[in-house]
């Protein structure tokens, strides 16, 4: 997760700190000693030419500020204001090794001032002293535990830590610098802290807070489009998707040609399953001008998944144009082809891929997989064991190297293919369905066996339909009704249209002499029956998704 800088601070480094409030204080102290003072003592001389310098300073005369501030220390070595204000001038100049000399002069001069701590702890930070800095906050919050400045300067420490400690630590010192000065900047932060520590809960609630306080009505603050950009990746990491849209939009109408905004919005918008939405962001884009090979490619697999098959196809065609020489998106255009039912296609688009990249483990598994939905087994195994060749640790080919021996009759060779995928990728929750599916079809199944294997897939693909389905036939076949009903009414809840879930689960209704529902269930069955070709060929493609998205 990235974070941007603001203006106080960057959530990775200080940048500045709020030095002048500091400065003043002294400068007062400074005048209203040297006032009781002897008239023409060296310290009412030096206060006088801070005095000066802070005027020159108004009227933006650096040279002559640092010039004064300069002559006071030759009359008082040990003047706390003009050694900040020469602190701040050599910051502004870039030179930090002096502004940390005279931060460090003025602390030493006067060390039981919170100011002089905190200047002297940023300054240290950003020459990437982070432990040295976090004594001097410290320092500076035991002698006034109510600076907000400080207290924020140590959270962006303890955050950058990164540790859970750390960012506990982190959220507790920005919420009190919060509580002390509630700003735009202490919002966002409590957001970004919560988020990084995994609790979504508290990360909504905080973004709530901050967008009622600070981005909406007469008030608002105004947020960069960077940084809202990154709150935005944030919070689509996080799963928080009504915030993520919030915060992605409103940085595109910020910026309208940030690309990496609009291509997050639309994967908002996808993880939501709102198709049109995702088109429509994306086609904007392009329509402003983003002429850009990631837009195509995104708007390429949105137009898949909404059946425009039409559209599809060209606009993978012009993020290749975009970009020839990536290998993804090369990938992605044989997958869309072989998905497309036009594997011939496919076959010729990848094989002039692989004229460019001859060594791409991914790109002969995608050739295999074209041939295999072409029915040429013997060129799909050639292609799968072509990729094993030249990535044994690419799980995706050995499993379809297990289909096409499952084409063929050879079940014993598919499964030992199989059992070598999740020997290099045991998360590969459809190959166990896969070898279930093998098991299944020999005359004496074993079911302990069949029933590990497609557990194990459920919980590794819970919304995997089909492996449900199976193990809830497994159960309804070993007797074990309550859990078989179960199971085959959650296939239901993921797949309303898959057909033989009804007939399997109006089966086992009749067996719970539950009639009434076996009827209404059966009844469903028939109506969709028409259409279990169809799904099984969506069953299908939803194995090959599942194997190719391993690539990424």
């Amino acid at each position: 997760m990235t974070v941007t800088k603001s203006k106080r601070v960057s959530y990775h480094l200080v940048l500045a700190v709020f030095f002048l409030a500091a400065v003043e204080a002294g400068v007062s102290g400074s005048l209203s000693a040297a006032q009781t003072s002897t008239p023409n003592s060296r310290a009412d001389q030096a206060a006088r030419l801070v005095a000066e310098g802070v005027a020159a300073l108004e009227r933006s005369d650096r040279a002559a500020a640092a010039s004064l501030f300069q002559r006071a220390l030759s009359l008082k070595p040990n003047d706390a204001a003009a050694h900040t204000y020469l602190g701040v001038l050599a910051d502004g100049a870039g030179d930090l090794a002096a502004a940390e000399s005279h931060f460090a002069a003025a602390a030493a001069a006067e060390p039981s001032s919170p100011s002089a701590r905190n200047n002297l702890g940023a300054v240290l930070l950003k020459r990437g002293f982070p432990k040295q800095a976090a004594e001097q906050f410290e320092a500076s919050i035991r002698l006034d535990k109510n600076q907000p400045n400080a207290l924020f300067n140590l959270a962006q420490i303890r955050f950058s830590g990164g540790t859970p400690n750390d960012l506990r630590a982190a959220r507790e010192l920005f919420a009190r610098a919060y509580s002390l000065t509630p700003d735009a900047e202490g919002g966002r932060a409590l957001v970004v802290v919560s988020l990084r520590l995994g609790e979504r809960e508290a990360a909504a609630k905080y973004y709530g807070e901050y967008t009622q306080r600070f981005l909406t009505g007469t008030g608002a603050v105004t947020t960069g489009a960077v940084a809202r950009a990154d709150l935005g990746a944030a919070l689509l990491e996080a799963g928080l998707l009504k915030e993520a849209e919030a915060e992605l939009t409103a940085a595109i109408m910020l910026e309208p040609s940030d690309q990496a905004s609009v291509l997050r919005l639309a994967r908002v918008f996808l993880a939501g399953k709102n198709l049109p939405a995702a088109g429509k962001t994306l086609e904007a884009a392009v329509a402003r001008g983003l002429d850009a090979a990631p837009i195509y490619a995104l708007l390429a697999s949105v137009y898949e998944q909404s059946g425009h098959i039409e559209n599809a196809i060209p606009a993978m065609r012009l993020a290749i144009q975009r970009d020839p020489q990536s290998e993804t998106y090369r990938f992605a255009y044989g997958m869309l082809l072989t998905n497309l039912l036009a594997p011939k296609a496919a076959v010729i688009r990848l094989k002039e891929a692989l004229d460019l990249f001859p060594r791409s483990a991914r790109l002969w598994f995608a050739l295999g997989i074209a041939h295999f939905k072409d029915n040429r087994n013997d060129e799909a195994a050639k292609a799968f064991a072509r990729s094993i060749e030249i990535d044994p640790q690419f799980a995706p080919p050995f499993a379809y190297l297990g289909m096409t021996y499952v084409e063929v009759g050879q079940y014993e060779e598919a499964i030992r293919s199989y059992e070598h995928a999740l020997a290099v990728n045991d998360k590969l929750g459809v190959v166990d369905y896969l070898i279930a599916e093998v098991l299944l079809k020999e005359a004496s199944p074993d079911h302990p066996r069949i029933e590990a294997h497609l557990a194990r897939a459920v919980k590794l693909e819970p919304s995997f339909a089909p492996a449900r389905l199976a193990l809830g036939k497994v159960y309804a076949r070993t007797n074990r009704l309550n859990e078989a009903s179960s199971e085959l009414e959650h296939v239901i809840q993921l797949d309303p249209n898959l057909a033989e879930a009804y007939y399997q689960l109006g089966r086992v209704y009749s067996r719970q002499k539950r009639t009434s529902e076996a009827q209404t269930t059966m009844a469903t069955f028939k109506r969709l029956s028409e259409k279990q070709k169809e799904q099984e060929m969506n069953n299908r493609r939803e194995i090959v998704r599942k194997l190719a998205t391993v690539l990424f």
